[in-house]
């Protein structure tokens, strides 16, 4: 059953109203200059759709009814927009590391700045690389490419400029951040927007720790996985950099957050 808002409701009172109003035999009276005596209706000559009254009445009713379905229709439109495109992108979620902890123990004007500077290093990173779509998250960017080198190049070229150019969040510390990538099919709305499940695996990717890895790679568990400044990828993204120079070392298998089965995670050694 269809629910109006309160304000369609009175419109549709205030139309219906109006033609009552102007229906009713006083007001024809009034319309042809006879008030208080019988009217007397003369044999018009011309065909009923051809007098005035007939016009003033077709007028309000079509006004009435463009009134009502005019802001329906509208809603109608923007509630639209289902998928209208897939296509395979390599997905950068980028993210600063103890953000919560800069508000907290250095102001929330150091946690500003920290943030702009990861916008403007990150934006500058992805010039030049293929980028598709970005959007802010917050304490972070998510940014596609066409594949997952692109994402790759960003995310060293970030790191690498933090590190030899680390800038001044006195009195904070440096700035870190960790990177996850990803890469398989998207779905692109009729906005440019993303949407898709390699989206939410960038993002898990992002968020590992050493405790989310049920096996290490080379089953010994000597390797030191780091909490900051690194790029861990998925097994989609690392197949799709095959054909490319860029090193890659296995981490490990573990369970993600919404994805069925064991995941296989990389980390590109840029350092």
């Amino acid at each position: 059953m269809i629910s109006f808002p309160v304000m369609k409701v009175r419109r549709m009172l205030f139309v219906v109203t109006m033609i009552q109003l102007v229906t009713a035999p006083g007001v024809l009276a009034q319309m042809s200059g006879m008030t208080g005596e019988p009217i007397e209706h003369p044999i018009s000559r011309h065909p009923f759709y051809q007098e005035s009254t007939f016009h003033v009445l077709a007028g309000l009713a079509a006004a009435g009814a463009g009134f009502i379905a005019y802001p329906l229709i509208r809603r109608h439109r923007r509630q639209r927009g289902g998928p209208v495109e897939y296509l395979s992108e390599g997905v950068l979620v980028v993210d600063l590391v103890d953000s919560t902890h800069l508000a907290t123990h250095y102001g929330d004007v150091v946690a500003m700045r920290a943030r702009n500077i990861l916008k403007e290093r990150t934006l500058a990173a992805a010039e030049g690389r293929g980028l598709t779509f970005t959007e802010d998250t917050g304490d972070g960017y998510l940014m596609t490419f066409p594949s997952a080198e692109g994402a790759v190049q960003t995310a060293i070229a970030l790191l690498k400029d933090l590190r030899e150019q680390p800038p001044d969040l006195s009195p904070g510390p440096s700035l870190e951040v960790r990177a996850g990538i990803s890469y398989g099919q998207i779905l692109l709305d009729t906005r440019a927007s993303r949407h898709g499940a390699a989206i939410n695996k960038a993002f898990r990717l992002e968020g590992l720790s050493r405790e989310s890895f049920t096996q290490l790679e080379g089953g010994g568990g000597a390797y030191e996985i780091p909490d900051r400044n690194r790029i861990f990828l998925d097994e989609e993204a690392a197949q799709d950099l095959r054909s490319t120079e860029i090193p890659l070392r296995p981490v490990g298998f573990c369970r993600l957050k919404g994805f069925s089965g064991l995941q296989r995670v990389f980390e590109v050694p840029w350092v």
